[in-house]
C-alpha cells in the first residue's frame, strides 16, 4: 500500500470566500473535477457529512467515500477524512484572501492508495497533483464565467 503525500497551491483571481463557498459545496465537485460524480450520503454539508466522490468511467470508476471532520467558514478551512473502502487518509483545504479580489487555495493530500507499491507513490502523487490543478483550473473557470 502506497502512502501518497501531495499539495497544489494555487492563487486564483476570484475573491476568498466565493472559492471556499465553491469549495464547499460537495455535490458541485462534479462541476469541474473531470469524470466525477458526487452523492451526498448524510449531513447538511458541514461537519460529520458524508460524500462520495466517483471518479472514473465504467469499470475502472473509483469510489472515494469521505466524511467532512472540520469545517471553518471563519479560518475558510476544512478537514476531510478518506474513509475507505478504497482510499484512506486526510485532506486539508484552505482559501486566504492575498488582495481586493484574489485569494490562495491550498489543497492538501496525505491518502494511502492499496494495490499500489510504494516505489510507485511518488508517480502517483505527480499525476494526482496534476489531476488536482486541472481540477482547480476548472473550478477558476467557472467562478470567473459567473
Amino acid at each position: 500500500m502506497a502512502s501518497v503525500c501531495f499539495t497544489v497551491i494555487r492563487d486564483l483571481p476570484l475573491p476568498a470566500d466565493v472559492v471556499f463557498g465553491e469549495l464547499i459545496d460537495w455535490r458541485g465537485h462534479a462541476n469541474w473535477v473531470p469524470l466525477t460524480r458526487v452523492k451526498v450520503i448524510s449531513g447538511d454539508g458541514g461537519p460529520g457529512t458524508e460524500f462520495v466522490a466517483t471518479s472514473g468511467i465504467g469499470p475502472l470508476a473509483l469510489p472515494d467515500r469521505m466524511r467532512v471532520d472540520e469545517l471553518d467558514p471563519a479560518a475558510m478551512t476544512v478537514r476531510i477524512t478518506k474513509i475507505g473502502p478504497v482510499l484512506t487518509g486526510q485532506v486539508h483545504l484552505s482559501v486566504a484572501s492575498t488582495g481586493d479580489s484574489t485569494s490562495r487555495l491550498t489543497w492538501v493530500e496525505d491518502i494511502r492508495v492499496p494495490g499500489v507499491p510504494q516505489f510507485l507513490a511518488r508517480p502517483v502523487a505527480a499525476a494526482a497533483r496534476k489531476g488536482f490543478q486541472t481540477s482547480i483550473t476548472r473550478l477558476a473557470a467557472r467562478l470567473a464565467a459567473t
